[in-house]
């Protein structure tokens, strides 16, 4: 595959500003750098290469603040993740392009749209919920590469700690992240040369959003990052959407 001067000079750009994000908020790489480089290259390589460069920014992320992980409110998720993101991986081999993208588009509309109207903390969830939790971020996960929002707000409604729902949800992705490695490499997704040259080509602008991130993390207004990041995704739902009506 032979990128464009677009691919070559954007994707570089979203890379930085989606782990910037990360390392702000703890989670919402994925959240930009999927649908705003699925504008750009192929949604079937766009996943398993955020996968391989998000298994170690979150694996790094996730050791950093790994002693404030709260281990009891992980364990039950665990089991029915690992369902979800076999039947989320099965769709993403099954599916057309043009409707894992629309699925997508309408997906980061619907999160965003959440995001824009919903302030402050939820009241406590129930443990039981931990069990669809697992399951439908597990599907989104395995489909898009994007389950980090079920597990945000149903974790939130669990941790009252802003340090400990941190650090546990690094802990979530991860997990999370590594059996994708494991699903992806058995499916065959990441049997792909584009993969990991793309993927090598984008690590160090991994880095460099990280490191901004920690120097950023203590200066910045975490609600208004919130609200500038939801209406970005805003846009970017419309236009995977539009992306994949247009055929292109």
């Amino acid at each position: 595959m032979v990128f464009g001067w677009a691919q070559i000079t954007l994707a570089p750009i979203i890379i930085v500003v989606a782990y910037i994000a990360l390392a702000v908020g703890g989670f919402g790489s994925a959240l930009i750098s999927i649908p705003l480089l699925a504008l750009l290259l192929p949604i079937k390589l766009v996943v398993p290469v955020v996968l391989l460069v998000d298994f170690i920014a979150t694996l790094a992320t996730g050791m950093r603040f790994r002693r404030d992980v709260v281990w009891a409110e992980i364990k039950p998720i665990i089991p029915t993740m690992v369902i979800g993101l076999i039947a989320g991986v099965t769709l993403l081999i099954e599916l057309p392009a043009r409707g894992v993208l629309t699925s997508l588009g309408l997906f980061i509309l619907g999160y965003a749209v959440y995001s824009l109207v919903h302030h402050g903390r939820m009241r406590p969830h129930s443990k039981w919920w931990s069990v669809p939790t697992g399951f439908v971020g597990g599907v989104i996960s395995g489909l898009f590469g994007m389950g980090g929002p079920v597990y945000v707000v149903y974790l939130a409604g669990r941790i009252v700690q802003p340090a400990h729902l941190r650090a546990t949800l690094s802990a979530v992705f991860s997990t999370n992240t590594a059996a994708r490695l494991v699903l992806f490499l058995f499916s065959g997704l990441l049997i792909q040369k584009e993969v990991w040259t793309t993927a090598a080509c984008l690590l160090p602008f991994m880095v460099v959003g990280l490191l901004i991130g920690h120097q950023l993390h203590l200066k910045l207004n975490r609600s208004q990052i919130g609200r500038l990041i939801s209406l970005l995704l805003l846009a970017t739902g419309a236009c995977v959407i539009w992306k994949a009506f247009a055929g292109s």
